[in-house]
């Protein structure tokens, strides 16, 4: 599955440039969604896969999907009425190589014959570092196909959301009755002692991977957690993407891309923190 790439510009986008008909495939695509089946392109190798179709077997509700295997999908990948859900190798365009991975959502069509990368994607999110194998992410993948059926619905009501990348994702209505959880490393700055907790009012906590883990297996209706995808420790620049997730309602309260740099390193920078706990101090 790794050798597939996706041209990363943005969180998500369908191309609107070159006129009304982009805009109306566009229309089209997201209208049509629900009647369309959704292959879910997995091997039978790989416990990250295993966890996909387990997730999807649970959560996915808005179209018929069937699975299907990697060499079934080269074979139907520019048939028009299939949309697919893969992993996907993103490459930002200041990249040479991919650094990240992503779970895309992907209109089929001939398209292909171009690249993966000219697709109509429907939307991408952040997977995990490439060739990461720690499993950190699995417990997020309910919430991951939870976030994406929703913004295909949302999108139907109105299609200019797919014109406003991750902003249309991230919304902080409703979290200041939530109590947030950041992975410690997940923080780009030095904090004083409980500086996360007393910032969020009392309501937030740096915690281990382990708590982390269980809050989101667990599906508290009073927790939200915070998520960094970052390239592998070492790789020099590229993004880094942070989300803020609830996991009981399988929603996203933020989101937010950010390049990595030596003096801006991956993680919720000051100022995240700032406008994350802006609802808390009101």
């Amino acid at each position: 599955m790794r050798h597939l790439i996706l041209l990363v510009f943005s969180l998500f986008s369908i191309s609107l440039a070159s006129g009304q008909k982009p805009i109306k495939d566009a229309r089209n695509n997201f209208r049509n969604f629900g009647a369309k089946t959704t292959k879910v392109v997995l091997s039978d190798e790989g416990i990250i896969d295993a966890y996909i179709r387990d997730a999807v077997k649970k959560e996915w509700k808005i179209s018929p999907y069937e699975f299907c295997t990697p060499q079934e999908y080269e074979q139907i990948k520019e048939d028009t009425t299939y949309f697919f859900l893969l992993r996907t190798d993103g490459i930002f365009n200041d990249e040479y190589q991919p650094s990240l991975e992503f779970l895309s959502l992907i209109k089929g069509g001939p398209e292909f014959k171009k690249g993966l990368f000219m697709s109509a994607e429907m939307i991408s999110l952040p997977l995990q570092a490439k060739d990461d194998e720690s499993g950190e992410i699995f417990p997020f993948l309910p919430s991951y196909l939870q976030i994406m059926q929703d913004y295909i619905l949302k999108v139907q009501k109105n299609l200019m959301i797919s014109l406003s990348g991750g902003s249309s994702l991230g919304n902080l209505t409703g979290i200041n009755g939530k109590t947030l959880l950041f992975r410690a490393e997940d923080i780009a700055f030095k904090t004083e002692p409980d500086e996360i907790k007393w910032t969020f009012r009392g309501r937030a906590e740096t915690v281990d991977q382990d708590a982390i883990e269980k809050a989101m297996i667990e599906f508290s209706d009073d927790v939200a957690v915070g998520l960094v995808i970052s390239p592998k420790e070492g790789h020099k620049g590229g993004y880094c993407y942070k989300l803020v997730i609830d996991p009981a309602e399988g929603r996203l309260y933020f989101f937010k891309k950010k390049k990595v740099t030596s003096s801006s390193p991956a993680g919720f920078s000051r100022s995240d923190i700032k406008k994350i706990s802006a609802p808390y101090r009101k």
